[in-house]
């Protein structure tokens, strides 16, 4: 018994001399290393149309479990516009054309938009949309890579 206490008296007078991790990593003078900046996408629209179109996103912000949604950004014909940044690589599209003529760009991810426009809201993604809001179908876009997104509106 006397033993086994001596034993781990020892041990532990030899851990609490020994320096932590982090000291015996680092050496005086060197300052820490900078926190990682986290990856972004940039996404952007290219309107190739030939219409005048608008657009609308929608996105989790990481960290929040709630969606962001935008609209309305007007794309002309033959102009790439840059949309937002975030750190979300999954997100949610949808486009109008400005000319009557019907055309949409969509997909079968229902959430909620609002006319006329401009629009900032926050939901929890339902396709259930308050007064004065409307559903519409969203296509759904992944980054795979950080950087620049674009997405193409095609006739």
């Amino acid at each position: 018994m006397k033993t086994r206490l001596f034993v781990t008296a020892i041990a532990v007078s030899l851990v609490t001399a020994l320096p932590g991790v982090a000291a015996a990593q680092s050496k005086p003078g060197m300052a820490p290393p900078a926190p990682a900046r986290p990856a972004t996408v940039d996404i952007r629209v290219c309107n190739e149309s030939g219409r005048n179109g608008t657009v609308a996103i929608s996105y989790v912000e990481v960290g929040t479990g709630r969606f962001i949604n935008r609209g309305w950004y007007e794309v002309a014909n033959g102009v790439c516009r840059a949309l937002v940044s975030t750190d979300n690589a999954n997100f949610y599209m949808y486009g109008d054309t400005l000319d009557g003529s019907g055309r949409v760009w969509a997909g079968n991810h229902a959430l909620c938009v609002q006319y006329p426009g401009p629009y900032t809201f926050w939901s929890d993604g339902s396709d259930t949309c308050p007064a004065g809001y409307e559903t519409r179908d969203f296509v759904v876009l992944r980054a795979d890579d950080v950087g620049q997104y674009t997405w193409t509106l095609t006739p």
